[in-house]
């Protein structure tokens, strides 16, 4: 990010925030940019020869799915159309179709398009008689689409080489797991990578986005999911782009999309490339206000839709989302079982309470008025694999359970008089560090927190057994002393 950018971020965000908040925000930006040691690595020229013969495999046995890709197309600089074009042409999986709808009014866009399509059949072009907007352009292109998933590319970004045949592999490897003959049966609904960020000229990568996989909290709180995201073409052509949704009409299509039965597969690679420009999102988030606006409102209506009564609210980033259920949310989310929150020490740190299932402490260490990074996960409300007893509520269905598990009966640890201390005073690890029992002293404060962690973790996967998710909630936090 240069300079004058980084410094108009700043200033934006101060005056939503304030200095202090601004100040913790550019510090921990500042902090990560001296730690952060990223290089992008291509895929090997053997890598991608290895991928091209894998295909010829494919294609002799009937099972290569094909891949359409839509780009929306509007008065797009010469320099990164050809660049956007070349590196679908590049793919080592040919099985393609490239599908650009051009609503430019001047004809810049066409000469060159076309100049392509005489050299490649699997280029199809068609042009607008006008500009109805992203998502009724993107429509026009959906529907010159015969592909069996089609993949959504931007008109100034850049897939790698290898991006179409690690999706075709993901669909691949699915129909074999599952015993799926035919490629339309294949139960992904959608397939999303890893990315990162590129500057204008495509010699600096930055910033990689190594995300979760599918976390359905997460993705309410923002469009983690983002770049690149295929959708089986007969979901994606009956949900179809909304207009009253441009700018956010990807995170409207993605929410929508994720919502139905099959699977939501996600390939930890980085196989996209986010250009950032001087009017790009990707660089100045600021610079389309009304499509984070948009992304709010998406996430509204989907709730609506689904029946959910909830507040959508701006957190401090934009293009992050809090939702506040209207009612209790056991009531308002049938899929929740249990909620936690954060502990943090006299200092105001993170310490505890969101844990993958192995026992890590996720942000642990974290400085009060940090958000977790470029990506703000620290902040945002996610599903996990446990929280902690010491900061926790569950479902009425689960108190049984809880007891079950623990050999104790539960209690609301997120409420004030609730405190740690009362906690301790009425439990006592076993020495096997193992359960806690009631009504006993205890002594070892070090060893009753990782047996309490142990404990938790014990508790949400008995939680996650019966279905249910596990939701971190980071505004709801717990002091240890």
């Amino acid at each position: 990010m240069g300079l004058k950018t980084a410094f108009i971020k700043t200033i934006l965000y101060a005056r939503r925030n304030g200095v202090k908040a601004a100040y913790y925000a550019a510090k921990e930006r500042l902090e990560l940019q001296k730690t952060s040691i990223y290089k992008f690595v291509p895929p090997t020229d053997e890598l991608l020869a290895q991928q091209r013969q894998n295909y010829k495999k494919w294609a002799q046995n009937g099972d290569a799915p094909r891949i359409s890709i839509v780009v929306p197309c509007f008065c797009t600089p010469e320099k990164y159309l050809r660049a956007m074009i070349e590196s679908v042409l590049a793919q080592s999986y040919p099985d393609f179709e490239l599908v650009l709808a051009d609503a430019s009014p001047d004809g810049s866009v066409e000469g060159i398009i076309l100049e392509y399509t005489e050299k490649d059949p699997r280029i199809k072009y068609t042009h607008l008689e006008s500009n109805g907007g992203i998502s009724e352009n993107t429509n026009a292109a959906l529907e010159l689409t015969t592909g069996d998933y089609i993949g959504l590319l931007d008109h100034d970004d850049v897939l790698t080489p290898d991006a179409l045949f690690e999706i075709a592999h993901a669909i691949r490897k699915n129909m074999m797991n599952t015993d799926t003959i035919k490629i339309s049966d294949c139960q992904i609904r959608l397939i999303y990578s890893d990315e990162d960020k590129c500057d204008s000229n495509q010699t600096y990568y930055y910033e990689p986005n190594q995300k979760l996989d599918f976390n359905y909290d997460y993705l309410l709180s923002n469009n983690y999911i983002c770049h690149f995201t295929v959708i089986r073409s007969d979901i994606i052509k009956e949900l179809k782009f909304r207009k009253e949704y441009d700018g956010a009409q990807d995170f409207d299509l993605i929410l929508r999309a994720c919502d139905g039965p099959g699977e939501i597969v996600h390939i930890p690679k980085v196989l996209y490339h986010w250009r950032c420009h001087e009017a790009s999102t990707a660089a100045n988030p600021a610079s389309k206000k009304y499509a984070y606006d948009a992304g709010k409102r998406a996430v509204e209506d989907f709730l609506k839709a689904k029946g959910i009564p909830a507040n959508v609210s701006d957190l401090p980033h934009v293009g992050f989302y809090r939702t506040d259920y209207d009612t209790d949310i056991f009531d308002a989310r049938e899929d929740v079982g249990v909620v936690g929150g954060k502990l943090i020490n006299a200092e105001g740190r993170l310490i505890g309470g969101n844990y993958t299932a192995d026992g890590e402490i996720l942000y642990n260490g974290l400085q009060k008025g940090y958000s977790g990074g470029f990506l703000h996960r620290a902040v945002l409300q996610q599903d996990t694999d446990a929280v902690d007893l010491r900061c926790m509520k569950i479902r009425p269905e689960l108190m049984d359970l809880y007891n079950q598990v623990l050999g104790i009966d539960y209690r609301d640890t997120t409420l004030k008089n609730n405190t740690y201390e009362a906690f301790l005073r009425d439990t006592k690890i076993t020495d096997k560090g193992t359960k806690i029992v009631k009504n006993s002293n205890v002594q070892n404060d070090e060893y009753i927190n990782e047996s309490i962690i142990a404990d938790s973790i014990a508790f949400c996967a008995a939680a996650r057994e019966e279905g249910y998710l596990i939701l971190w909630d980071p505004q709801i936090e717990k002091k240890l002393k």
